[in-house]
């Protein structure tokens, strides 16, 4: 259907802090040396309280020692998602998101979900400045993935410059409540790379998270 009539860490807090940096089992070996080298002859440190102290540092060090472990276990994983997502490359996938690319010239697909059948649904266009640049009110649409074509024109019907618009969806019933929908981007997986630990696939220059993918066409 086309638009056709429109309107306008890793260890921290494990064992405290001081001043806001973490403490290590270096520091702790530290103190508990001072506290023996300045401990009162006369009241030496009680040996059932001496022992408590070294379980408690030997507690810590096994405890950085786990986290070692899985800081090491998290980047093994990071790098297997990543391997797994380059299988991706050169396929069309679908995800959850609200961008899409238009090149200069040429008409683009809106892709949306509606999670039942729709008496009216009203799409907003925006470009990177989050200015509306295109509306349109459809009509009744069923539930389930929707795809309308947009000409790549404002409301005015003057060409818009290539770049990377976002898309807002609103479904409503006859009642006129609302009703979930859910923006889709579908692009051809160009590139695979990482946010923070998260595994990001590049669509262009449209980045979506492996996380957010619903699938591959």
């Amino acid at each position: 259907m086309a638009i056709q009539a429109v309107s306008q860490s890793t260890t921290q807090g494990v064992g405290g802090a001081i001043g806001g940096k973490s403490m290590g089992r270096d520091d702790f070996l530290k103190l508990l040396i001072a506290q023996l080298q300045n401990q009162d002859p006369l009241k030496p440190l009680d040996n059932q309280e001496f022992a408590a102290q070294l379980a408690t540092f030997n507690s810590l060090d096994q405890l950085i020692g786990i986290n070692q472990k899985l800081d090491s276990l998290a980047q093994q994983q990071q790098l297997v998602g990543q391997l797994g997502a380059a299988s991706l490359i050169g396929k069309e996938i679908v995800a959850d998101g609200n961008q899409i690319a238009l090149a200069a010239g040429q008409p683009s697909a809106i892709n949306y979900a509606l999670d039942a059948g729709a008496a009216r649904v009203a799409i907003k266009i925006s470009d990177a400045s989050g200015k509306i640049v295109r509306t349109a009110d459809l009509g009744n649409q069923s539930a389930g993935e929707q795809s309308i074509a947009w000409d790549g024109r404002d409301g005015a019907g003057k060409a818009l410059p290539a770049g990377i618009y976002s898309i807002e969806v609103n479904a409503f019933d006859v009642a006129g409540n609302k009703i979930g929908a859910s923006a889709r981007t579908h692009g051809v997986v160009t590139g695979v790379g990482l946010n923070g630990d998260q595994v990001v696939l590049e669509l262009g220059a449209i980045k979506v998270p492996l996380s957010a993918v619903k699938g591959v066409l």
